[in-house]
Parts: C-alpha cells; sequence; structure tokens
C-alpha cells in the first residue's frame, strides 16, 4: 500500500472515530411533572406503563416508578421490552432497583435483543417500615435501592421479574441507557471517498501490471 493509499484509509476510520459519539440516556422520573415520562425516551421505548389509572397519580412512591408491564393477566409478574430497534442499538443498561415483594423469590432477568439472558439475579426484599399514615411504611429513599448495570454486544431487549407478584411492589428509578455511536451521513461519505480511492489506486496499479509494452 503506497502513501496515498495509507493516507486514505487513516483519514476515513479518523473520520469515523471523530464524528461517531455513543449517547446515554437517563430518566429519574422526578419533578413536578411525572407523567412526562412517558413521552420521553423510555416511554416511547418499551411497553412500560404507569399501574395507576390515572397517569398523574405516581401513588406513595415518591422517587421512581412502581413497574407495570400493561398485563395484569399473569399474576403480576413484569415483563418489560424495549422496542425492536431501539434494542439492537443498547450497549448498556443501568438502573436502581426497590423490591418490597415479599413471600415469594423475586428474580429479576436482563436479556439481549435476540431474548438470550444477559444477567440474572434474586431481588432482595426490603421490608416495610412502620406507617405513618401515608405511605404505610413503604419507604422509597434513595438509599433503599440496588443498583445494576449490564453490558451488551447484542443489544439489550428488556427485562423480566417473575414468577409473579412484582407489580405494585417493585420500583424502578435513575435508568440510563448507552447507545451505540452511529456514524453521521458525513463520516459515511468520507469513508466511502476514503475506500474508493484505495479502490481506484489498486486498480491503476493493476491496469500498468497487465498494459502491453511497447515493442
Amino acid at each position: 500500500m503506497n502513501k496515498v493509499s495509507r493516507f486514505l484509509v487513516t483519514l476515513a476510520f479518523v473520520a469515523a472515530a471523530g464524528s461517531a459519539h455513543a449517547e446515554v440516556l437517563t430518566e429519574n422520573f422526578d419533578g413536578s411533572n411525572f407523567p412526562s415520562w412517558q413521552s420521553r425516551w423510555f416511554g416511547q421505548n418499551s411497553n412500560a406503563k404507569p399501574i395507576f389509572f390515572d397517569p398523574n397519580d405516581r401513588g406513595n412512591n415518591t422517587t421512581g416508578l412502581t413497574i407495570y408491564d400493561g398485563n395484569r393477566d399473569d399474576g403480576n409478574a413484569v415483563n418489560i421490552l424495549f422496542s425492536t430497534a431501539f434494542a439492537a442499538t443498547l450497549t448498556n443498561f443501568s438502573f436502581d432497583m426497590l423490591n418490597y415483594a415479599s413471600g415469594v423469590a423475586q428474580q429479576l432477568d436482563v436479556f439481549d435483543k435476540d431474548g438470550n439472558k444477559l444477567f440474572g439475579t434474586v431481588l432482595p426484599v426490603v421490608e416495610p417500615g412502620t406507617s405513618n399514615g401515608s405511605n404505610n411504611g413503604y419507604d422509597f429513599a434513595d438509599s433503599k435501592y440496588t443498583r445494576y448495570s449490564v453490558d451488551s454486544t447484542n443489544g439489550i431487549g428488556g427485562f423480566r421479574i417473575t414468577p409473579f407478584g412484582a407489580e405494585g411492589n417493585v420500583s424502578i428509578d435513575d435508568l440510563s441507557v448507552t447507545v451505540a455511536a452511529v456514524p453521521e451521513p458525513s463520516t459515511w461519505a468520507m469513508m466511502i471517498l476514503g475506500f474508493a480511492g484505495v479502490g481506484f489506486m489498486a486498480y491503476r496499479r493493476r491496469y500498468r501490471a497487465v498494459s502491453p509494452r511497447a515493442a
């Protein structure tokens, strides 16, 4: 490979590295406008729903989201799925989770875009404290949550909590996902130009090699 070819290849890869950046999306369900999470990335790219009929009602959960998948016919198990296109772009999913469901061990599984298990654990149980008349003893302070973080090279399809009883008893908070870097159109154009240049240089060398010499 001559100097021109090396330069064009280097230019293409430098352009790709410099213009494509991973994006981190977050959601903490805080603020006075609680329902707005439904119009942001988590609400728009998953089947998560507000557990109460009134989307403005967050119940006694003043910090996170009481998790619900819209299906009350599965024994209150949880099966949160990211949309297919969105799931394919994810390289990390991190979140806090708090479990008040006692009596039955709640199994948390996170899976990739093809349904393969990436991570699994039994959720620790937080026992309710003394009721103060407004929260029935349920404390959703940040210190009560457990942090989880899962990486994947095959997207992240979502998570499930089984066998039953999680809906209404499990809260999720401080979500973040890392969306894989996608080169911008200008970057693609520069990469194509670079590789086209390499191909043209190779063609010229090959053409010169087979050209008949004058007698």
